[in-house]
């Protein structure tokens, strides 16, 4: 509101400057800070295998790797049982196989797989472990519980009732 020294009264219509000033200022605050936020996260997804290749089995020479921490701590690597002392010596020899094999199977990868009930700690010790046993490991974490295959036998055939003996006359 302003004062009008040639009418008698007081002015009512509002003045829009300051309004128009900080809206511009807003502007070119949000054109500023826009670009800056649009960063991107390079993230690698695996590709989409087709169907013919998901139930390939793996060439038998194949060298897998799984470090397991199962609900007690324990570390598992493959089917042996590790402690905090031998754990880095058996890594060491499983990354010299696996290195040994990489014209044909690639780099070596190891799968690390934590039960969900595993401490934290006990899983982030073993994957220190992996990294200091050599640091040319890819690790894969493991999401899912791999599941048997294998067929459950079908169930056998009911053996058929066998007629019921005949009483004497």
């Amino acid at each position: 509101m302003g004062f009008d020294a040639t009418k008698s009264g007081v002015r009512s219509d509002i003045n829009i400057t300051p309004l128009v000033d900080v809206v511009l200022v807003l502007l070119i605050i949000f054109m500023v800070l826009t670009p800056l936020m649009e960063k991107e996260i390079g993230v690698r997804v695996p590709e989409e295998t087709p169907p013919e290749m998901m139930n390939e089995p793996p060439p038998p020479d194949l060298t897998q790797v799984v470090f397991k921490v199962d609900e007690a701590g324990i570390w598992h690597l493959n089917n042996e049982t590790l402690t905090d002392a031998t754990a880095q010596d058996r890594l060491k020899t499983y990354f010299r196989v696996a290195k040994s094999k990489e014209a044909t199977q690639g780099p070596p990868v190891i799968f690390f797989d934590a039960d969900d009930k595993a401490k934290y700690v006990r899983a982030v010790q073993a994957l220190d472990a992996i990294r200091d046993s050599s640091s040319g490991w890819t690790i894969g974490m493991m999401t899912e519980t791999i599941k048997s295959e294998a067929a459950a036998p079908a169930p056998a055939p009911a053996p058929a009732p066998t007629p019921a003996p005949e009483p004497p006359k």
